[in-house]
């Protein structure tokens, strides 16, 4: 949705508590190929990459951009320092509608966590509108998937303003 300022709507629709999978829909008042190209742009990513009190530094990004490309990134925490590596693999490309990769945070001894699978849905929704959804998990615990639909809504968020700078 798109309020009478032009802006996105903050409506975020989360699963239920005992569900393992996180569901975010977003409208971003942007069209579909603009919103395509903020997900998928590595030197796009640092200006929406996190929730608020991190970044994403662009020399920390590598991406390889086709199915089976893995990708890795670094998120900072602003007020520590603290570094957060993530990384995965991409299993399904199809723009400017549908993004599938994998996604997991890097262990403390270099190892892989526990594995989700992410994906990012476009659908145009109007000439200058687009609704995403975004699916996330299987999580293992409640506690995880409603911490990454925290860190996943200020990213959102933060992809709404850039796409508002970005237009």
């Amino acid at each position: 949705m798109v309020d009478k300022a032009g802006s996105p709507t903050k409506d975020a629709q989360q699963s239920a508590p005992d569900d393992a999978m996180l569901v975010i829909t977003r409208d971003f008042a942007a069209p579909i190929g603009i919103v395509w190209s903020a997900l998928t742009d590595p030197d796009q990513a640092p200006a929406w990459w996190g929730p608020r009190g991190f970044h994403t530094p662009r020399e920390t990004i590598e991406a390889d951009f086709e199915v089976g490309g893995m990708y890795r990134a670094c998120m900072v925490r602003e007020e520590t320092g603290e570094k957060l590596w993530w990384s995965g693999v991409n299993t399904e490309i199809d723009p400017p509608h549908r993004l599938v990769l994998t996604h997991a945070w890097d262990n403390a001894d270099g190892t892989r966590g526990f594995e989700t699978e992410v994906t990012f849905e476009l659908e145009e929704t109007g000439p200058v509108t687009t609704r995403m959804t975004f699916t996330q998990g299987p999580f293992d615990t409640a506690e995880n998937r409603d911490g990454h639909g925290g860190g996943w809504g200020e990213s959102f968020d933060r992809l709404a303003e850039h796409l508002g700078s970005a237009a």
